[in-house]
């Protein structure tokens, strides 16, 4: 006979492999395999067997759930980076938009300051050269007012470029804003006026702060010019 399970001998009822022939077609065989019947020692060695390979099946995928749960685990990490990633770049977005509204209003700032400071070295060339004009200093604001500045600019060497032309433009049109010159007494010479003498030097360092291109020294100057 055939050994099963390490070495156990089935046992067949008397009738199993028996009958006529030898053919396994008793009376109610019908061609069935036979039934195989085991001892309680047999049965016992039999469960034995067959734990132990399901316990070596068991231990072939033993860490599945251990290996899920890692698994798991990564994969919520991995989804807590890329929502960090996420909200780190959002951040750095805010940063630099926030960066650039800044500096654009550092920039407005700056625009604003060269536009106010291109505005005072135009009204103080213009006061300058009407007084050149001999506008008096009581009426220079009202010249300044009457003025069409609206071509006058500040060139990148930071002359003031088309005052001239707005002071003769404006003494043309309205000719009572230059002062009357009264005539010098016969044999009075033209030196020794203080004052005359006073607005000349401050016209010469008025002429030395343009060149410098010194805008405050040259606002300084005109307003003591516009004083006398």
């Amino acid at each position: 006979m055939r050994r099963l399970f390490n070495g156990f001998i089935p046992f067949y009822n008397a009738d199993n492999g028996g009958g006529e022939g030898g053919s396994g077609g008793g009376e109610g065989g019908e061609g069935k395999p036979p039934k195989v019947e085991f001892s309680a020692e047999q049965q016992a060695e039999l469960n034995r067997v067959i734990a132990e390979r399901v316990d070596r099946e068991r231990k072939k995928f033993g860490d599945y759930d251990e290996l899920k749960t890692k698994l798991t685990a990564l994969e919520q990490a991995e989804a807590e980076r890329a929502k960090a990633e996420l909200t780190e770049t959002e951040r750095l977005a805010a940063d630099l938009e926030a960066a650039r509204t800044k500096a654009q209003e550092a920039e407005d700032r700056g625009a604003a300051a060269i536009v106010t400071a291109n505005k005072r070295l135009i009204n103080a060339e213009f006061k300058a050269l009407a007084r050149e004009k001999n506008v008096p200093a009581d009426r220079l604001a009202s010249a300044l007012k009457l003025a069409d500045l609206s071509n006058a600019s500040v060139d990148d060497e930071g002359n003031a470029v088309g005052v001239k032309e707005a002071v003769e433009a404006l003494i043309a049109a309205e000719p009572y804003l230059v002062a009357e010159t009264k005539p010098k007494p016969i044999g009075v010479s033209g030196g020794g006026n203080p004052d005359e003498d006073e607005r000349k030097t401050l016209e010469a360092q008025l002429a030395e702060a343009r060149k410098a291109k010194n805008f405050s020294k040259v606002i300084e100057i005109s307003n003591k010019l516009a004083k006398k």
